[in-house]
């Protein structure tokens, strides 16, 4: 085809002044304008021929294609001249298109970018650097990254893309906190960043970055996540069906990896909120110098791709600072994380990967009144101000400008890994993580050290077939860093219950098969986990106590695509946890194997079907889990009679989880961005009092709605609907106490049902070679009371056998005094990016 028919056809194609694209850059003169034209060279070459044999000497016209607001480059960029010369950019941007003299009018056009025409005049002999800037195309799919709903393989995938991640209304631009809003997940509390997936405790949901367990993935109270959202790539979330190499949950897994470092060029950007302040850089090392070059300096010459690069990225929260203005709150509260990262190649087969990352919270009084005594002579026989042999005059007090905070959580990681590249598209992973996790309450602190080694291999047999087999391991030693003379008596059981010093292994073995042929494709395999403790036992400080236990998980993943438009999933599984906490806790687990281990044996089945003309993807999953020796506490213990114990108030129930998900949502290659999800599920345990009833942290309706819209380049905006029904408490009837209405009629009541909307907003400025984006993120807009847990009740809550009495103003029917509130949490901040 002739040169000049083919302009013509692009030409006609997609023309930029077509009104059904209102986004496309309109044909007019300040379009033109934003050429940045570097001026006019010293000719280095002799300049061909005009078109058709003309005498007159051409024009060139040389220069680079970039991204609109940003340093990128765009490659593959068809360069068309109305009179049929066409050219494409180099994979760095970089054009040379010969014209004759005169105006020419030129049509630029990429994947994933918006049509752009620029007029040029091109004089004789002339020699012009430009470089040209491309919008990218709001409908377009090309840069997205990937959340997965459930598992790598047999179940639904969600794709969206990479800036609907991070503006998920309510989320304040965390990937992690989207879960919240995913099929098979409820929220603990609307400001609270922790799930309860499937029914089971937040304890019983995992975090992984990278591979490696992580002890806590959000910072105190309402902060963001421990790892800067904008160094995450992927979030994986895995309700059930987890593949095999990983494990030791008995519920979700929520798994995090780390985006690529950029290789091309210096990049990062800064954000600023009300409440704290973080960075991102990535640094490409090593650029070797591209053959060819005969620059004098070798600066000067053009490089290729890096060989390595260097990430840096943290967050620092100022909130102490603006709570110490208000003296009479008399709250400190901080937070910060830092994150750095090496990698390189090491060859043509091996990457070598060295990450640290950590964070730290703490949270107490600015300061405190303490009782002291005049002077050290103090009689030994006395325990403080109480004491008789103590006159009232003889303390006096002082204040404590550094309390220790109420809670303190901190933990560092350092990961170390090399990949390699085996034959026929194998893989190995060689890798050590190093750790220190810290917890403390007031002066009771605990101490974890861990060395977690890791090898993993993919190997394939043949097309269609591979198999995958790894070794997980984990070492880590406890130690309890506590004054007893500053515990109870009462306190000292539980204390070496939790925190005693203490040696805990783990070690897991799996293997797995990955079988596809035609339209069906299986994923079998088996997790083996061998536990032990040992250390002194909480009951005889003098005896040292051994513990273990072992757990053998198989698993079986499916797929089985019918047709083009719908594709059958299946999953069956056993998954083991060593006995913890509910809450997640940093230093604070492995209570010991003499418990037995947390089991979860689960099955789901459901479907996928492309509808609205693969416009929207609906899914279906239907699933049933036996749960069994699961730790769980008591929300609603705060009667001053027995149980009072931690032993007590720590319970190990049985139960059963089932329900169906579904989840309706739209294509990521459109404007709108969105999905509807909807959770029906059903929760239940034997309590050792009370018998089978429904869990504490059942919910039977969860429906999340989100719905986000690019209106323009620079505004977009978005909402999100969340409603759940209340979960169960226990409810005294007539005369009864709060012990006696647990075993008589557990949680025979619902706390009332929790409607949360949250708002987005975001303006876009772009610049040459950077963008600053301004956000306000608002969750819980409309300041709904959300009801938390119920006190436990008296007979003098006002409740007569049969009756149905009516609350104290601002109550819940069976629950005069419930923790509720009523909130509202704007983020406002802004966002560089280069």
């Amino acid at each position: 085809m002739p040169a000049s028919i083919l302009a013509a056809v692009l030409w006609t194609a997609s023309p930029v002044s077509d009104a059904s694209r209102p986004d496309t850059v309109p044909e007019s003169p300040p379009e033109t304008a934003p050429v940045d034209v570097v001026g006019p060279l010293e000719r280095t070459e002799a300049a061909p021929a005009g078109p058709r044999g003309s005498e007159v000497s051409a024009g060139v016209v040389r220069g680079v294609v970039m991204r609109d607001g940003s340093g990128d480059s765009v490659a593959a960029v068809k360069i068309v001249a109305s009179d049929g010369r066409v050219v494409e950019s180099a994979t760095d941007g970089s054009f040379r298109l010969t014209l004759s003299p005169g105006t020419h009018e030129l049509l630029l056009r990429a994947d994933g970018f918006e049509d752009r025409r620029q007029t040029i005049t091109v004089q004789a002999g002339e020699d012009l650097v430009v470089t040209w800037r491309m919008r990218l195309d709001l409908d377009s799919d090309r840069f997205r990254t990937v959340v997965e709903s459930d598992r790598e393989v047999g179940v639904s995938r969600t794709e969206l893309r990479d800036e609907e991640i991070h503006e998920v209304p309510g989320t304040r631009g965390d990937p992690f906190r989207v879960i919240q809003s995913l099929p098979g997940a409820s929220q603990v509390a609307g400001f609270l960043p922790y799930v309860v997936v499937r029914g089971a405790a937040p304890g019983n949901t995992g975090y992984y970055l990278d591979g490696v367990r992580v002890p806590i993935l959000f910072h105190v109270a309402v902060g963001p996540s421990v790892i800067h959202p904008y160094f995450i790539d992927e979030v994986h979330f895995y309700p059930g069906g987890t593949p095999v190499r990983l494990g030791r949950f008995a519920s979700g897994i929520v798994e995090g990896r780390t985006k690529p470092p950029r290789r091309d060029r210096v990049s990062g950007e800064l954000d600023l909120r009300i409440t704290d302040a973080g960075m991102l850089l990535d640094i490409p090392i090593h650029r070797p110098v591209l053959p060819g070059c005969e620059s004098e300096r070798r600066r000067d010459c053009p490089r290729g791709p890096a060989k390595g690069a260097l990430t840096f990225g943290g967050r620092f929260s100022y909130t102490g600072w603006l709570l110490s203005q208000f003296k009479e709150l008399n709250i400190k509260l901080q937070f910060w994380d830092y994150q750095a990262r090496l990698d390189h190649d090491l060859g043509r087969r091996f990457r070598y990967t060295a990450f640290a990352y950590g964070s730290f919270d703490s949270m107490g009084p600015r300061e405190e009144i303490i009782q002291v005594p005049p002077s050290s002579e103090e009689p030994s026989s006395v325990d403080g101000p109480d004491d008789e042999e103590w006159s009232d005059d003889v303390w006096g007090t002082e204040v404590d400008t550094d309390p220790d905070p109420y809670l303190r959580f901190e933990f560092h990681r350092i990961d170390q890994r090399v990949r390699q590249r085996l034959r026929n598209g194998g893989r190995g992973l060689y890798m050590v993580a190093l750790g220190f996790d810290r917890s403390g309450a007031s002066t009771i602190k605990t101490n974890e050290w861990l060395v977690a080694p890791r090898l993993g291999f993919v190997w394939p047999l043949r097309p269609g077939v591979e198999i995958g087999m790894g070794l997980d391991q984990e070492f880590k030693v406890f130690k309890v860093d506590a004054d007893l003379d500053d515990v109870g008596a009462d306190q000292v059981e539980d204390l070496a219950l939790l925190l005693s010093s203490r040696f805990v292994s783990a070690t897991g073995l799996w293997s797995d098969l990955r079988w596809r042929k035609g339209l069906v494709e299986l994923r079998p395999g088996v997790r083996v986990d061998l536990f032990a403790q040992v250390g002194a036992s909480p009951y005889l400080p003098q005896a040292r106590n051994i513990t273990y236990a072992a757990g053998v998980d198989p698993r079986l993943l499916a797929r089985e695509q019918i047709g083009d438009r719908v594709t059958l999933r299946q999953a069956v599984g056993v998954y083991h946890q060593p006995p913890d906490v509910a809450v997640p806790v940093p230093g604070i687990e492995s209570l010991g194997f003499d418990r037995g281990l947390q089991r979860n044996m689960q099955a789901s089945a459901g479907y996928e079907l492309d509808i609205l003309g693969g416009q929207a993807r609906l899914t279906q999953d239907l699933y049933l889990g036996r749960l069994s020796n699961l730790q769980d506490f008591e929300l609603a213990t705060n009667s001053e009679d027995p149980p009072n114990e931690l032993e007590d108030v720590l319970t190990d129930v049985a139960g059963w989880t089932y329900g169906v998900e579904t989840m309706l949502k739209l294509s990521p290659k459109m404007r709108m961005f969105g999905w509807l999800a909807y959770t029906l599920s059903r929760a239940t345990r034997r309590f050792p009092v009370g018998g089978s009833v429904a869990s504490t942290w059942d919910q039977t309706h969860i429906l999340n709605a989100v719905l986000g819209y690019k209106l323009a380049h620079h505004y977009r905006i978005g909402g999100r609907l969340h409603f759940n029904t209340g979960r169960p408490f226990t409810a005294a009837v007539g005369e009864q106490t709060y012990l006696e209405a647990l075993a008589a009629n557990r949680n025979n009541r619902r706390l009332p049902g929790f409607f949360q909307f949250d708002l987005r907003a975001e303006r876009i400025f772009s610049f040459a070679k950077w963008q600053l984006h301004l956000f306000l993120d608002v969750t819980n807009a409309t300041m709904t009371r959300e009801t938390l847990f119920c006190v436990a009740a008296e007979a003098d809550a006002g409740l007569e056998p049969g009756t149905d009495a009516q609350p104290a103003p601002g109550g819940v029917d069976g629950c005069p005094t419930p923790a509720s509130l009523r909130y509202i949490i704007p983020a406002v901040g802004m966002r560089g990016v280069f």
